[in-house]
């Protein structure tokens, strides 16, 4: 079974995450997600993470779409992260609230 693609604002905010945290631009992170979300990851937070991860998404990578998960009434869209350098590749877990995400979780 394929799944259905998520809507154009859904993989958009992915992106988004994604750039923001390459080119560790706190800002820009935040301009996706709604009142919770920003208040929840903090600068720290995100800097610990795009410490980790900007130099690979910098080298490049893909996304591919898993699917999505309904917890509560929030819709959860998941993501295969895989990277260009041909390392560990990361599942993306991203809840929206409405068009504004309410949390992303990358393991």
């Amino acid at each position: 079974m394929t799944p259905t693609a998520p809507s154009e604002n859904v993989i958009n905010c992915l992106h988004v995450i994604l750039n923001a945290t390459a080119s560790k631009n706190y800002e820009l992170f935040t301009t996706v997600g709604d009142a919770g979300y920003k208040a929840g990851i903090t600068q720290q937070m995100f800097d610990d993470v795009s410490e980790q991860l900007a130099s690979r998404l910098q080298k490049g990578y893909s996304i591919t779409y898993f699917g999505e998960i309904k917890q509560g009434n929030s819709p959860i869209y998941l993501w295969k992260l895989s990277f260009e350098d041909g390392g560990d590749e990361f599942v993306a877990h991203m809840t929206m609230n409405g068009d504004k995400v309410a949390g992303i979780f990358i393991e």
